[in-house]
């Protein structure tokens, strides 16, 4: 009876997406296997992870398999057409209808990845192509399963990571940024270590002199009256510049409609 009601439900899904829809009518679910990759355990298993973490983080999290994208949406490209679906299903948490949705067209292969909302702050466009490596190369070989985990996965951390303030974006990688800071740090010590001690074996007989003829090589010159005064030290100053960087651009690239996103073949 159970299988018979899942089976259903699936068949109900895939009419859902082939019948026109208007934004009132109810959502679809969170992971939503037109395309018939996944068993039904694999997909209670994906449905539960991404409900729970659209709940946790206040940004829900979609997968939408299609035959061919063609078949429900008016657009031409996959990225225009994932962002139909996510407007005509109305989908999205809370009243910015804040999310992330990865989408995959199995006709051509095509995927798009597309965020709003708060998913454009919590999935830069450096975010994005992160995201795309951990599922893309699980998609090549067919592995769906393994490849939707490794989406909710990677998706988890990104938005835990921005809920804390640092969402992922170049330069923002915690592990790596702090292991090159910290690395430097130690480099710039032990090379002013090393130039202090050489200055110090190779200019301890120097130091300010308090009459002339210590300046004067023995029999060079010859005074009369040989008589001097130490008056006062004149030292020149030189400004260093620090030099900034920029760096490389990050952020979030949104389009006129409030989507970003990008899109590709598998």
């Amino acid at each position: 009876m159970k299988k018979w009601v899942s089976w259903m439900a699936a068949l109900l899904l895939v009419l859902a997406l082939a019948i026109p829809a208007r934004a009132a009518e109810p959502q679809l679910n969170h992971v939503t296997d037109a395309a018939g990759l996944l068993t039904e355990e694999e997909w209670e298993t994906l449905e539960r992870k991404a409900a729970g973490m659209s709940d946790t983080y206040r940004c829900d999290v979609y997968i939408i398999t299609v035959s061919d994208f063609l078949e429900y949406t008016s657009q031409t490209g996959v990225y225009e057409g994932a962002k139909e679906l996510y407007r005509t299903y109305d989908l999205g948490y809370g009243t910015e209808k804040s999310g992330v949705l990865l989408l995959l067209s199995m006709a051509e292969r095509d995927y798009s990845l597309i965020a709003y909302g708060y998913g454009n702050i919590a999935f830069t466009d450096y975010g994005k192509d992160k995201l795309a490596e951990v599922f893309l190369d699980d998609f090549r070989g067919d592995d769906w399963y393994d490849g939707f985990s490794d989406y909710l996965e990677k998706c988890e951390d990104m938005l835990s990571a921005a809920r804390a303030g640092n969402p992922l974006d170049v330069g923002s990688n915690p592990a790596i940024g702090g292991a090159g800071v910290a690395i430097s740090i130690v480099l710039g010590c032990l090379s002013s270590l090393g130039i202090c001690a050489l200055l110090a074996t190779t200019m301890k007989s120097v130091g300010i002199k308090t009459e002339a003829d210590a300046y004067i090589r023995e029999g060079s010159v010859r005074f009369n009256v040989r008589a001097d005064q130490f008056t006062h030290v004149t030292r020149s100053r030189v400004k260093i510049e620090q030099q900034t960087s920029s760096g490389s651009g990050g952020g979030t690239t949104i389009d006129r409609s409030g989507f970003s996103g990008k899109s590709g073949k598998f």
